[in-house]
């Protein structure tokens, strides 16, 4: 056979050769298939609630507020973030409005930063001041449903009560909601929605304070 002819046989295996090892190649540690590409942030929480950051299922890292991560990951990744919910008087998490939320990782420009501002949707909560001798406990009512969000114990030799609820959605009909009874029903002593927009940037929390009994 004339070289010529052997040089046509052979090109082809050295260019798929280079393709494949293109394909692969690792970017700081961060495998990458065909079509994926890594993908190099700094994810921050403003949020007044810890946040744990997962990729893949699998948690990366807990974040308190102000804190920030390095992260990077492959583009197809599933990244989601959870916020950490507020306790009960027994110790139990009490669920609040933001749930699992999933991030687009190819849409991320070199900062994740995680606000009160989830697809458009502003999200509060509150640190409530109780400056009566009633225990009460805090509704959040949405314009149809009330959800009972936390137990505000009272004011007792000097110490004002105080509890943090866990973030809530805020629209036009959105009251907090003091009660006289440890079930959120019956009286009660309400916050509307205009007292409610005062929210800090970013972490989305409002103070109130509680200054006469339901």
């Amino acid at each position: 056979m004339r070289p010529s002819v052997r040089r046509l046989v052979t090109l082809p295996v050295v260019v798929l050769s280079l393709a494949l090892i293109g394909s692969c190649q690792s970017d700081g540690g961060t495998m990458t298939a065909p079509g994926d590409f890594s993908v190099r942030f700094v994810a921050t929480n403003d949020l007044i609630a810890p946040i744990t950051l997962s990729v893949d299922g699998q948690p990366y890292a807990i974040l308190t507020t102000g804190r920030s991560a390095g992260l990077n990951v492959s583009s197809k990744s599933k990244l989601t973030w959870t916020s950490a919910k507020p306790a009960d008087a027994h110790g139990q998490p009490i669920p609040d409005q933001i749930g699992e939320v999933n991030v687009a990782v190819s849409a991320i420009n070199a900062v994740l930063e995680i606000t009160n501002v989830i697809a458009d949707q502003t999200y509060i909560t509150a640190s409530i001041f109780n400056h009566t001798t009633t225990p009460v406990s805090i509704g959040v009512f949405d314009g149809s449903t009330v959800s009972c969000a936390s137990q505000l114990p009272a004011s007792e030799q000097g110490a004002v009560g105080f509890t943090q609820t866990g973030y809530y959605r805020l629209v036009a009909t959105t009251q907090f909601r003091a009660y006289g009874s440890p079930d959120c029903t019956g009286a009660y002593v309400a916050w509307p929605s205009s007292q409610l927009t005062s929210f800090e940037a970013k972490s989305g929390l409002v103070t109130l304070t509680l200054l006469s009994a339901p």
